[in-house]
């Protein structure tokens, strides 16, 4: 399986909410979510993860979905993800790029940073 492939079975398994899977993907990933969005800073495995950006992007934005338009192959062990992040907040439709850059090692992700508008996002889930 390529770095492409797993990282494709990653959005995948968000896509369908499938927790155990994600579990795997993410248990060790040094994952590092844009610093002045709402949800920024720099997690450590899945449960970090879950606690501090899926949980509470889950809270606020509704049928919330991150789906790449492309996905890049950078050497052996890198991809970089193109999207949207798209869902529903109190301030209304969600609709904002990402870019993510992940490394992937022995099936899993090592490592995640997030690059996107920080300011829409604030504004999104912030009023």
């Amino acid at each position: 399986m390529t770095a492409t492939d797993t990282v494709r079975s990653l959005y995948d398994a968000f896509a369908a909410g499938d927790g155990g899977a994600l579990s795997a993907l993410l248990s060790e990933t040094h994952w590092v979510e844009a610093r002045s969005g709402p949800y920024g800073g720099i997690y450590q495995g899945f449960g970090e993860v879950a606690e501090n950006v899926f949980g509470p992007i889950g809270r606020d934005v509704r049928e919330f979905t991150a789906v790449p338009d492309e996905l890049l192959p950078i050497g052996g062990d890198r991809v970089l993800a193109l999207g949207r992040y798209r869902g529903t907040t109190a301030a209304g439709p969600l609709d904002i790029r990402f870019a993510h850059l992940w490394t992937v090692a022995d099936g899993r992700m090592s490592h995640f940073e997030q690059f996107t508008d920080t300011q829409e996002w604030r504004a999104a889930v912030e009023g």
